[in-house]
């Protein structure tokens, strides 16, 4: 199966074409990049080869804000879907150590755990935040109606 968002060394998604690059340009796609991935100003501003004034000024763009919510919801949709993918091998592994099956050494018991618990956690947001959606979708409807007056 083809991967549909193939991930570069640094973490990063590769997608030419994504929503990210919508009204910016390479160089503060490189900046939008940087900070996406956790790094700091300074650092984003060198690797888009500007200064870090420039850079405090560009972060403030609201092109580039959106940007960078763009990529960093990339990232964590990637994250999400890294661990539901690992989510059953560390259950299977989970249950042959508790079962003896396996040797049950703290790291490994250890990473286990985390993957099963934060995988559950990013399911658990995802679903409050669809049922979110749907209470604003339905407030919206409410709220649009003629004759509203401002209560339910």
């Amino acid at each position: 199966m083809i991967d549909p968002h193939p991930v570069a060394a640094d973490g990063q998604i590769q997608n030419d074409d994504d929503a990210a690059g919508d009204g910016v340009n390479p160089r503060e796609i490189l900046f939008v990049d940087a900070l996406a991935l956790g790094r700091t100003l300074g650092d984003a501003a060198t690797a888009a080869s500007i200064s870090a004034r420039s850079g405090r000024r560009w972060k403030s763009k609201p092109e580039i804000a959106a940007a960078i919510r763009v990529r960093m919801s990339e990232n964590i949709a990637m994250g999400r879907a890294i661990l539901a993918a690992g989510m059953s091998k560390a259950a299977t592994g989970l249950v042959a150590m508790a079962s003896g099956e396996a040797l049950a050494d703290s790291a490994r018991v250890s990473a286990c755990r985390a993957v099963v618990e934060n995988a559950t956690k990013l399911v658990e947001i995802d679903e409050m935040v669809s049922r979110l959606e749907q209470l604003e979708e339905q407030i919206a409807k409410h709220t649009s109606k003629p004759g509203y007056r401002g209560r339910f």
